[in-house]
């Protein structure tokens, strides 16, 4: 899989669209443009009822994951520190 921006650097709360990992597929998701070390990003599994609930976090301390269970999953900035997200 190519390198894909998932969510792009700002400073604002927002979502990313959607990011689909299959069954025995591997994804790797980082974050990016951090400008300190308060950046934080929060990874989501949507469950059957169309909820998404915290599974994970990006930050600086930790910058990169790699998603091997298949789900949906959804990465959420928090607002007032700059970052984005990236898929590797």
């Amino acid at each position: 899989m190519a390198a894909a921006e998932l969510l792009a650097t700002g400073s604002t709360a927002a979502n990313s669209s959607d990011l689909v990992v299959a069954s025995g597929s591997t994804v790797t998701v980082g974050i990016k443009g951090a400008t300190t070390a308060l950046a934080r990003v929060r990874v989501t599994l949507k469950d059957d009822a169309g909820a998404y609930t915290d599974v994970g976090e990006l930050t600086p301390f930790r910058p990169a994951i790699a998603i091997t269970a298949p789900g949906t999953y959804r990465f959420t900035r928090v607002a007032g520190e700059t970052c984005g997200v990236y898929s590797a």
